[in-house]
């Protein structure tokens, strides 16, 4: 029997749960009171996802093994599948208590408490463990979203600065640049924003906007940088394209900002803000017929564009100075 449950237990630690149960049911089939072989089985079957199996075979190996932390972490595993909350947090108590330092303990813990409306003591089981053993990746990923979300950004940003420390993961960043842009720090939150951007995890329109701010308030280079950056990423946007051609115009790039205004209706023939700028340029060049052709198209476009009101009352009046009676 010994050979025979070594062998099961071999198959357990490589994480081959089928072949586990598989060996220990035939052993257990000779001798059903072998609580070593329900313990093994028990851990395999919660591998497998079969809890309820798994528990029997667990309360077994408890009462054989009460101070086994392994089955109690897996018994309160058991029980928070089952809802049963508060079942689950006494497994895990008495399993800490004997001294089982095992990150997914604490981060289940952790995550019961605060299920239960106990954040505060929720956080301390984390910090706790941070005390014993180097963070993790999740334990500082839990913390700086409970700070994010409870206002203290300070920390939130320490903790998420961790935690990109273990993984540099789109989400994260993208979480970290929000938090930096709530603490009213808009230079570190573009920063990690464009590499949010670029993996995927956040939407390059957010990019637009800091774009879009910076040439508000005249602050041309610094658009013309993101701009640029969305442009060479995006070429087929119309609005990236827009937005670049006109921070050139600002910095007295006439001829590129042209191009790119004439490359934008040709990517979005229903765009009407480029055809306004195409005819503001034709006509500080005095070419009448092409401004007013570019101010029609504008207006066509812009029917019903309630925010271009006095850009189209403009063109209306610069259409009717340049084609006369």
């Amino acid at each position: 029997m010994a050979a025979r449950r070594n062998l099961a237990q071999a198959a357990l630690l490589v994480g081959d749960y089928e072949r586990a149960v598989a060996l220990a049911g035939e052993i257990l089939a000779e001798y059903p009171g072998d609580e070593a072989t329900h313990l093994i089985r028990g851990l395999a079957l919660v591998g497998e996802g079969e809890f309820e199996r798994a528990e029997a075979d667990l309360l077994i190996a408890r009462e054989a093994y009460p101070e086994d932390t392994s089955v109690l972490y897996n018994l309160a595993v058991i029980a928070e599948r089952e809802g049963d909350n508060r079942r689950a947090l006494l497994y895990l108590d008495e399993a800490l208590a004997r001294g089982l330092i095992k990150v997914d303990a604490y981060l289940l813990k952790a995550k019961l408490l605060d299920q239960l409306g106990r954040r505060g003591e929720a956080r301390q089981t984390l910090e706790h463990y941070l005390t014993k053993r180097p963070g993790t990746r999740d334990i500082y990923l839990t913390l700086a979203q409970w700070a994010r979300a409870e206002g203290d950004n300070e920390k939130a940003i320490a903790y998420y600065e961790e935690a990109l420390k273990h993984r540099r993961d789109g989400a994260t960043l993208a979480e970290l640049a929000a938090t930096y842009e709530a603490a009213g720090d808009r230079a570190q939150a573009l920063a990690y924003y464009l590499d949010a951007v670029d993996r995927g995890a956040a939407s390059p329109d957010i990019l637009a906007e800091y774009a879009a701010d910076y040439a508000a308030a005249y602050e041309f280079e610094k658009a013309l940088e993101i701009y640029q950056h969305l442009v060479d990423k995006y070429p087929d946007n119309a609005y990236y394209l827009f937005g670049l051609s006109f921070v050139k115009q600002q910095l007295g790039d006439v001829a590129e900002a042209r191009r790119g205004y004439a490359k934008a209706v040709q990517l979005k023939p229903d765009f009407p803000e480029p055809y306004y700028n195409l005819g503001a340029l034709a006509d500080a060049d005095e070419n009448a017929e092409e401004a007013a052709s570019y101010f029609r198209k504008f207006l066509t476009y812009s029917e019903g564009r309630g925010d271009l009101a006095d850009s189209r009352a403009k063109a209306q009046e610069r259409v009717r100075l340049l084609e006369g009676p």
